[in-house]
This record gives structure tokens, sequence and C-alpha cells, in this order.
């Protein structure tokens, strides 16, 4: 937002961003890892989490300042030494080690510039800028993160609609549920879904999980082709029909897309290396990908998830 900012010369030059770095580890359940989500304060006083997800461990976060470049943010020894070894602390049984850990991801947090003090004194709280007089009709967002996003459109969808003059409307996020959420209650959903389904019972159960009432178009999907209705993914039991509901349904456009910010197979345990290879061939054979690309987009995926320190040379492994 800055460098956009920057640019504007009708704005004076000041930075509004300077973010602080997060990292997380990943791995499988480990002697006395807790049942539930577990809150914990390191030796240093910093919080962080142990959390039962996806069915692995996700274990964050550290709290560092950051300038590098944004599109390569990767976690370091450093960090990931850091969150195994409070781990251990606190756990004593847990025995974790490097070698513990099935990937790493890294991720940047928009908070307001401070140029003195801890990160931790930074101000979590989401900030909306406008920018006018210098440049009219242009509201800048500082801050917030996923779990107040609603909140954060909602605020400024308001006031959007308040310097547009528009009167006696006001955003709707909060009567509207997501995509796949409109249910009356989940559980006699998924039991009815497992019921009637066909599908082996981790499948059925990882749908419902995933998308919600919207398991059924991805089960239509299936039941149109059933070389759609397969495992791709052993891990994670994903099947075909999910490539094609990203591609069609989510507005996906790369196999990344797909397998990192859709179907999550890139979040399982392999991090998406064998079944990247089977997803491009279904997107080949179901959605028209020509040979070229499907092998272009594995290329790019791979090259992706290096970023995210898979265990093991499983990177290289995929390509022999």
């Amino acid at each position: 937002m800055d460098e956009i900012l920057g640019s504007l010369t009708t704005l004076p030059e000041r930075r509004l961003i300077g973010g602080t770095k997060g990292t997380h580890i990943v791995v499988a359940a480990f002697p006395g890892a807790p049942a539930s989500a577990l809150y914990v304060e390191a030796a240093d006083g910093r919080p962080y989490f142990i959390v039962p997800w996806n069915d692995l461990y996700l274990i964050g976060t550290t709290d560092t300042r950051y300038d590098g470049d944004l599109d390569r943010v990767e976690a370091t020894d450093e960090e990931i030494a850091y969150l195994l070894a409070e781990t251990n602390r606190v756990i004593p049984s847990a025995g974790l080690a490097p070698d513990s850990v099935l990937y790493a991801y890294a991720g940047v947090r928009p908070l307001p510039d401070v140029e003195t003090g801890a990160e931790a004194g930074i101000t979590r709280r989401q900030i909306i800028h406008d920018q006018a007089p210098g440049l009219e009709g242009l509201l800048s967002i500082v801050g917030g993160k996923l779990t107040t996003y609603r909140e954060l459109a909602e605020q400024t969808v308001d006031r959007v609609l308040g310097k547009l003059g528009v009167h006696g409307r006001r955003c709707r996020t909060a009567e509207l549920g997501l995509p796949g959420a409109t249910l009356v209650t989940l559980n006699a959903y998924r039991n009815e879904f497992m019921r009637s389904s066909g599908l082996p019972e981790p499948v059925a159960r990882r749908l419902v999980r995933l998308y919600g009432a919207r398991a059924d178009d991805v089960l239509g999907l299936a039941g149109s082709e059933p070389a759609l209705a397969e495992v791709f993914d052993p891990a994670t039991h994903a099947i075909g029909a999910e490539v094609m509901h990203a591609l069609g349904a989510e507005l996906a456009t790369t196999l990344e897309d797909v397998l990192l910010r859709r179907t999550m197979v890139a979040l399982g345990p392999t991090v998406g290396l064998g079944p990247d290879r089977a997803a491009a061939r279904l997107a080949a054979a179901h959605a028209g990908w020509d040979e070229s690309h499907a092998d272009a987009e594995v290329e790019a995926f791979r090259e992706r998830v290096r970023r995210l320190r898979p265990a093991g040379d499983r990177v290289e492994a995929a390509h022999r």
C-alpha cells in the first residue's frame, strides 16, 4: 500500500504500514499434544498457541519487525527453533525436533508503522485512513485480520456509503451467511450427507468440514463424472471433484489457488507434493488445460511450496 501511495504525488510522503512477521510451524500429533487449543506464554513473555488443526498441529506465532520483500516471506531456522524449544518447554514429553516440522510458513501483519518500542506494543486495531483532501475518493486500510475481516468490511462499506452520500443503507455482512454456511444445524446435515452420499466416510466427513452445505455441489460434480469421485490425495482424502469445484465455482485460476487456497491439500502433511501432478491431470482432462499448461502449473506450484520449507527433500523427490 505504501508503494502505491508513494507513487501518487498528490499525497504527502509518509509510511502507514510497518509490518511484523509471524512464523508458524505445522507438526503431526506428538506425545502430550493437547486435545484442544492451548494458549501459552513463552519464556520471554510472548503469547503463542498450540492448536489442533487440519488433523495436524499448528504452533505459532513469532512477532518481529519486517522490512523485506513481501513476496518472499519465509520462516527462518531461528524462528523454527524458537517455536520448537518453547513447545518442548511447556510440554516436556513432546520431544519435538527440527525433523518433526512438516512445513513452516510466515506472513506479515499489516500493522501501523511505529519506529520505536516492542512489537507486542504495536496496536492491532484496524484503522481506516481517508486520503482526502490530498486524494479524494481513496480510503486506505491498516491492520485487521481474518478473524475481524467482516467487521472491517462493515466499517469500510459504511464509510464509503457515507462519502457517496448514500443514506438509509448499510453494509449487510452481519446478516449474510458465508457460502455453505446456511445450515440449521451442521451436525444434522453432516449425518444425512454421510448416510446418503455413497462416499467413503473419510471423504464425506472431509467434504462437510471443508464446504459445509456446498458439499452437495461437490458431490454433484462427482456424480456427473465417476472419475471425479476418486481420491487424488490419500493424505487428506481430497477427491477430483474438488479441483473442478475450485476452478468452476471458487474463482481459482492456478494450481496454487486450487491446492493452497481452496482445497487445502497443500496444507496437509505432504504440502501437496505428488497430489499436485494428479490435480493438474484432472484439470487437463476436465477443465481444458493442455499438457504444457499443466506442467507449467506444477512447476510454479512446487517453486511456491519451497518457501514452506517442507520436511526432508520432498520437492526434489517429487521431481524424480
